[in-house]
């Protein structure tokens, strides 16, 4: 999403028609694909529904054939007809039996003929088709079930459509014969009413219909050759009722296969997929021309697009990568943007801002001339400054003068008070903005050594650190203003009294140094007003600015809560503490 948010809006616009173009074709194949298994499935259920009916009518025929042939061929009167060897009696039971096979058949308006034949030769048929019986008698086994017998095509004495059954007739009741086998009866079956059940449905114009047993084609509505019909049979491997879509001969048939267990045979359906797919041919066609007529729709909103927003976003980003290449002279031309209305407000306020940007740059050209010339004004004066200003080395080598003489004078304490002001006077100009601890202790032990060449016998200065500690880094400067403070308002007030530096690490795993006096301390009041001015970072109060620089300096260069901490009470001295990160005692320790 990000890529596609990064390119042109021409390559946006270019990229969204083109999904259109390809979306378009996608949804209408699938519409049509979705469509067709639509119909290819009611197709489908219509077949199964149909063939469902005829297998339930010949279900029904064989259970009606069975039912009656067993009926006939257990009738007393048949039994007796069957083993009658007295021809005078023969004829008697004839007529009998005739009458009962007509009574038989006139009930089941679909049978043709009965045959029944005894084992005495003994033949009685309804339509004179003996034959028929005495050929299937050859191919009985001995059992007395119904069986199906096979398929005949009309012949000119029935010329008709016909299944044949038949069934072995054995002796049953008080004889001597009983269970033994003494005839058979075969029934025929027209295939009219099967027929005329399926051309009763219209829908199945054009779909190929076959009915087969074991031995082969019973019916058939088609002209297909014989090698379709193979071929059909071949494809048609699904479970019962399942459609497959399959290529016969260079064309698409929805081919669906259905068993008839009671002729041991099946039933195949074939309808050519064109035939289904006639209307969707119309919608097929609408679609392609509906694709034509959006990507013509599409294509004039796209023209004017570019037309009224992408030109005039050209022009400008052109006049902008002339600004952006340094032609400076171009903002005194105005860019002229004709297209959708946002585009021209945008024209007019980037022309009003290059206008701003024109008269500001005048301006900025002026008031950089105004700066340079000030600023050489100044460093004028700071040259001239400088050179009335007495040289730091000068003044050191004047201190060492006065050193000198006060030797040879025999002065002990003017000579170590011009030592210890010399000290600081050369540690103040070095360079370096951090020295070791042990550096800016001897700083704050000469400040001690001063004052107390100013009031003799006045002041006691004390000192705890650790040897191993005097080579920590420490910012420069540090403890000097706060050894100040506590000479000069502390002591320096009372008299006397005691300065006592501690160095140590608190609970808090800080490195904290410590300014203690037992001075005359600072009252309730301006004990509060430094602490905030501590907590407020502010240097601007006119009074303690050492204390607040040194607060600031720590607080700024290693952060919170580094930093100085006061604590007071009036008359029982001040102490100072000096906040710092306990990591520069690690980082020390590490060193060893």
């Amino acid at each position: 999403m990000k890529t596609f948010k990064r390119l042109s809006i021409r390559t946006q616009v270019l990229l969204f028609g083109l999904f259109i173009v390809a979306i378009i074709p996608i949804i209408v194949s699938r519409v049509y694909q979705l469509s067709s298994e639509t119909i290819i499935n009611q197709n489908t259920q219509y077949n199964t529904e149909l063939v469902s009916l005829l297998k339930q009518r010949i279900s029904n025929n064989y259970a009606n054939v069975s039912s009656m042939m067993m009926n006939v061929g257990y009738d007393s009167t048949v039994q007796k007809f069957l083993v009658e060897n007295d021809k005078l009696r023969g004829y008697d039971l004839s007529q009998k039996v005739e009458g009962l096979l007509s009574i038989a058949r006139n009930m089941n308006t679909d049978i043709l003929d009965i045959i029944v034949i005894g084992s005495s030769n003994t033949r009685i048929s309804l339509a004179g088709r003996t034959k028929y019986a005495v050929d299937l008698m050859k191919t009985a086994g001995d059992d007395g079930i119904v069986h199906y017998r096979g398929y005949s095509p009309p012949d000119k004495v029935i010329d008709k459509r016909k299944l044949l059954f038949g069934m072995n007739i054995f002796a049953s009741g008080d004889t001597s014969l009983y269970g033994e086998k003494i005839g058979y009866i075969a029934v025929i079956v027209d295939m009219k009413a099967i027929q005329t059940e399926i051309s009763e449905y219209p829908r199945l114009v054009g779909t190929s219909f076959f009915m087969m047993d074991d031995k082969g084609l019973i019916y058939s509505n088609s002209d297909e050759p014989e090698d379709m019909l193979q071929q059909f049979q071949t494809r048609a491997t699904g479970r019962d009722g399942e459609s497959i879509v399959e290529t016969v001969n260079g064309k698409k048939y929805a081919i669906q296969s259905f068993i008839l267990p009671e002729i041991s045979g099946k039933i195949i359906t074939a309808v050519p997929v064109h035939n289904l797919m006639k209307e969707l041919e119309k919608l097929k066609k609408v679609s392609y021309a509906l694709l034509a007529l959006i990507l013509l729709v599409v294509s004039i909103p796209y023209s004017v697009l570019m037309m009224n927003l992408l030109r005039p976003l050209s022009r400008l980003m052109r006049y902008m990568n002339q600004l952006k290449g340094g032609s400076l002279g171009i903002l005194n031309n105005k860019v002229d943007l004709k297209g959708y209305a946002e585009i021209e407000i945008i024209s007019r306020q980037f022309n009003d801002m290059t206008t701003r940007i024109h008269d500001l740059t005048d301006q900025l050209i002026d008031a950089n001339t105004q700066l340079y010339q000030t600023d050489l004004e100044k460093q004028r004066a700071e040259y001239s400054y400088l050179q009335s200003q007495i040289n730091p080395h000068f003044l050191s080598n004047t201190l060492d003068t006065i050193k000198g003489v006060a030797i040879v004078k025999g002065n002990r304490e003017i000579y170590e008070m011009t030592t210890a002001l010399s000290t600081m006077l050369k540690y103040s100009i070095k360079g370096k903005e951090e020295v070791t601890l042990g550096e800016e202790l001897k700083i704050a032990e000469s400040c001690v050594r001063i004052y107390q060449g100013r009031f003799p016998d006045k002041f006691s200065y004390k000192l705890f650190c650790p040897q191993e500690w005097l080579h920590i880094p420490v910012p420069k400067m540090i403890l000097q203003p706060i050894v100040e403070n506590a000479l000069g308002h502390g002591l320096e007030a009372q008299g006397q009294g005691v300065l006592l530096i501690t160095v140590e690490k608190s609970e808090a795993g800080l490195l904290e140094i410590a300014v203690e006096d037992n001075g005359v301390g600072i009252v309730a009041a301006r004990l509060e007003q430094l602490t905030e001015l501590l907590a407020g970072k502010n240097i601007e109060s006119g009074d303690h600015i050492g204390l607040l620089n040194v607060n600031n300096r720590l607080n700024l260069k290693y952060g919170d809560p580094c930093g100085v901490l006061l604590y007071s009470k009036e008359g029982s001295g001040t102490k100072t503490v000096l906040r710092l990160p306990g990591a520069l005692i690690d980082q020390q320790e590490a060193r060893k």
